[in-house]
């Protein structure tokens, strides 16, 4: 057991949500910024305020400044009891604290506000240091933070690294425990965003509280609740001694893999696939039942009237159907599953990489379409005739509402905001990649589009994941599709886009837009993690 364990505080101990957020609402409000949504103000929980003002509203550093005031105005008073302990934690510090640990806070929150809550909640007596940040703006760092812990736990002849683990629910927690060498556990329950954790390192991931306890305290539930984090095994021996006798005191050893842990793991990807199955599932039930629903009421009409519904009539009232039903499909789908969709990017964002984005959509929609054009697949696929022949019999403004804007805001809400997302949970990034590009191109029904959506689906979860926000595949997914329909299909020359030499240059932009795009998003991580 680890001698010293080091908690963050906010998404860790408790759920601070509602007042963290409600008083950037607040101080948002002293700028004329109108917030109603606190979910997209749930990047605030956890890093420095000034600074995630400054990230995310743009402020100047003395606006950031203004906004810190204006925010702690309401939050000294009211905010920091708009709070709510995790169920369970209470009496897994109490039976930490009777095991013999030595329990600490390390905090960006104010020391002042977190003892104030500490106290609110009657877990005070638990902790024998509690360090945060200064309301001067000091310390407001976690590595600033964590090394006070360990400055204080030294005088106290408490300074073995390795005999500490630090708790959290971000980035910044692991990256503070590793900063002085000690151990880290992260919590999943919190503010983490899909991957934050598994990328900053963290050893061991648990998902509740109760998983929590069963890595610290020992007992049956480990394997239901933890799992590894940057490819660490879990499980845990019930005895530190187990461990050292290995001759290494790493938390990959002390924390050894079982058919629990297995178990586990396997638990975690199927749920994910069975989410990510059912969005499909509900999408196409939903589209199909609203698009059958249109054009039986046409078809009535018609029929009433004397008149036959074929030719161009029917394409176009074809199109009508497809247009609403997907509207329809994207706000049903949204209101199921928009909480676990990226919308606000905590990552910080090349603005000059839109470029290289734009240009390898449309490079690489109309590079695709020249392989498959060239290479005649469209001869195996009747399916794919008969439904291109629907799409493009329907006038522009249709076509454009059509696949230029309700199409991508249908499928990236599902193929990317919960396919991919729910992926890329389980698996490392290529993988939920290549799966997730996959279920979009066996999604269109035929040979075709299954070729061409399954590549173009690759990009566009690469391209959710650099960026960290929907609104990026979404864009991405319409400039493709407008720019491939008008290119190919309103302009009279469209054909010349479809030879070798024209499919050999699209495909060369694509992959030199495509590098580009990859080494200035490299660069602006680079600049966040600096």
């Amino acid at each position: 057991m680890f001698s010293c364990i080091l908690f963050d505080l906010d998404g860790t101990i408790s759920d601070p949500k509602q007042g963290i957020c409600g008083c950037v609402q607040y101080a948002l409000r002293r700028f004329g910024i109108e917030e109603p949504e606190l979910d997209r103000l749930e990047p605030f929980i956890g890093p420095p305020l000034a600074e995630s003002f400054m990230k995310y509203y743009n402020f100047t550093a003395e606006q950031a400044q203004e906004a810190v005031e204006k925010y702690r105005e309401r939050f000294s008073v009211t905010g920091k009891y708009e709070n709510v302990l995790y169920p369970g934690m209470g009496a897994l510090l109490h039976d930490l604290k009777a095991s013999g640990a030595t329990l600490a806070i390390a905090s960006s929150k104010p020391t002042v506000y977190v003892e104030d809550i500490l106290v609110h909640f009657g877990i005070r007596e638990y902790f024998d240091i509690v360090v945060g940040s200064e309301l001067d703006g000091r310390r407001v760092h976690k590595e600033e933070v964590v090394a006070e812990v360990l400055s204080q736990l030294a005088a106290r002849g408490e300074s073995d690294p390795d005999k500490m683990v630090m708790i959290g629910d971000r980035s910044f927690d692991v990256e503070g425990a590793k900063a002085i060498g000690a151990h880290c556990i992260a919590v999943s329950y919190g503010y983490a965003q899909p991957g934050e954790l598994e990328n900053a390192g963290a050893e061991i991931i648990v998902r509740d509280v109760e998983g929590l306890r069963s890595v610290l305290l020992g007992g049956t539930q480990a394997g239901n609740s933890a799992q590894a984090g940057s490819g660490t095994q879990a499980g845990r021996d019930t005895q530190a001694g187990n461990s050292a006798a290995t001759g290494s005191n790493s938390l990959s050893e002390r924390y050894r893999g079982s058919a629990a842990k297995m178990k586990t793991k396997s638990g975690q990807f199927w749920s994910a696939v069975g989410t990510s199955a059912l969005a499909m599932f509900a999408y196409y039930v939903i589209s199909l039942l609203i698009s059958s629903v249109i054009l039986t009421a046409v078809s009535i009409v018609y029929a009433i009237g004397l008149q036959e519904l074929e030719g161009s009539s029917y394409n176009f009232w074809l199109n009508v159907a497809s247009a609403l039903s997907t509207f329809g499909a994207f706000i049903i789908c949204y209101g199921i599953w928009h909480k676990k969709i990226r919308f606000h990017s905590i990552k910080e964002i090349d603005k000059l990489s839109i470029v290289p984005m734009v240009i390898l959509a449309a490079a690489i929609a109309i590079g695709m379409n020249g392989v498959l054009t060239l290479t005649e697949l469209y001869r195996f696929s009747p399916t794919f005739q008969r439904v291109s022949e629907m799409q493009f019999d329907t006038p522009v403004w249709l076509g454009i509402i059509s696949y230029g804007i309700l199409a991508p805001l249908g499928e990236e809400i599902v193929f990317r905001g919960v396919v991919y997302g729910q992926l890329r949970k389980v698996l490392k990034v290529p993988f939920a990649v290549v799966l997730s590009g996959l279920a979009f191109g066996l999604f269109h029904g035929n040979l075709v589009q299954a070729v061409y959506a399954t590549v173009i689906g690759c990009l566009l979860a690469l391209v959710y994941e650099w960026y960290g926000t929907i609104a990026a595949p979404m864009l991405f997914h319409s400039v493709a599709n407008l720019f491939v329909y008008v290119m190919l299909e309103l302009l009279p020359f469209g054909g010349v886009f479809l030879s070798v030499p024209s499919c050999v240059l699209f495909l060369v932009l694509s992959a030199g837009s495509l590098f580009l795009l990859w080494m200035l998003q490299g660069k602006a991580a680079s600049r966040q993690k600096g």
